[in-house]
């Protein structure tokens, strides 16, 4: 018998229902209250709660794999069946792409972030899943990529790189948003000036936690592709031989004069120099600022040493 001063959650009424459930991952809420009664059917299913389902949730995640399945597969087979034709927006984590996106079709996606994933198992998805393919040329505008990390392979055998490229080769259209995280840009085989020109990208963002040898050959002629950029983010560890720091001249010169409609550049780029062969005297830290004044940007903040320049807007 509840006491008068215990309130039962079917008491609430369903604003504050939907305040509570807006706090939680909606993917939990989808499978811990469908089919438990008309009135959370109800609320739950109200298209601006659905609209964005994010399936990285600690419920299917932190779980093992056994109760994983089973907790995936009612989501799979009684949920989304349901609602897959509200979804605007999808997160899913690498567990979760394959079964999602071979077995639906979600006429009002725009939106997929990708979380955790494996390049050469995205790779496989590109080329073995018409759908994800039928709905990154045709439907998403905004793609956001995690790509996990692998350790078990060197440096000289993982072309990253060219697994990004592969999304920005033209195929893929309307994208216009695509944020890549990747752990190490290395070399590329593919021919960048050959890409075609992604004039439909509109916000370009490039995240790497590990040094890179390859900056200039490959990450500057990649940006210089995206001649219509409104919005430009790099997260950069640059490791440059024989050469000087990387300022607020060559930034300009190198990228941003490229990209007329450019209105947020947005940065943190280290640069690790060793100069062995020749002598070249670095830039001090008022330089280094005098070079970003010089092209009207005013709020960077630089550090520099004999080996390490750092600076973010």
């Amino acid at each position: 018998m509840l006491n008068k001063n215990e309130i039962n959650i079917l008491d609430l009424p369903d604003e504050m229902l939907l305040s509570i459930f807006n706090k939680l991952n909606n993917i939990d809420i989808l499978y811990s209250l469908v089919d438990v009664n008309q009135r959370f059917d109800r609320l739950v299913f109200n298209s601006l709660y659905i609209h964005d389902l994010n399936f990285t949730s600690n419920l299917l995640l932190d779980c093992e794999f056994k109760e994983y399945s089973k907790r995936f597969n009612r989501i799979c087979t009684s949920i989304l069946p349901r609602i897959r034709h509200q979804i605007n927006k999808l997160t899913l984590h690498q567990r979760s792409i394959q079964r999602v996106l071979y077995t639906f079709n979600f006429p009002q996606l725009h939106s997929l972030s990708l979380v955790s994933i494996d390049l050469t198992r995205l790779l496989l998805y590109l080329i073995d899943c018409p759908k994800f393919h039928y709905l990154l040329r045709n439907q998403i505008m905004y793609f956001n990529l995690d790509i996990q990390s692998n350790n078990t392979k060197s440096f000289e055998s993982v072309n990253n790189f060219d697994d990004c490229l592969y999304l920005l080769d033209g195929r893929f259209n309307r994208l216009s948003t695509l944020i890549i995280d990747i752990e190490e840009i290395s070399i590329s085989i593919a021919t960048i000036e050959n890409l075609k020109q992604l004039s439909k990208l509109k916000c370009f963002s490039l995240i790497s936690i590990e040094q890179t040898r390859f900056y200039d050959d490959q990450i500057v002629p990649l940006i210089r592709q995206m001649s219509n950029l409104e919005e430009l983010t790099l997260f950069l560890i640059v490791k440059r031989y024989d050469s000087s720091y990387i300022d607020g001249i060559q930034l300009y010169d190198q990228i941003l004069i490229h990209m007329p409609r450019l209105n947020k550049f947005t940065f943190s780029i280290n640069t690790l120099v060793h100069n062995r062969y020749v002598n070249i005297t670095l830039p001090s830290n008022d330089d280094i600022q005098r070079s970003f004044i010089e092209r009207k940007y005013q709020q960077v903040g630089s550090y520099a040493d004999d080996n390490l320049i750092e600076w973010y807007i």
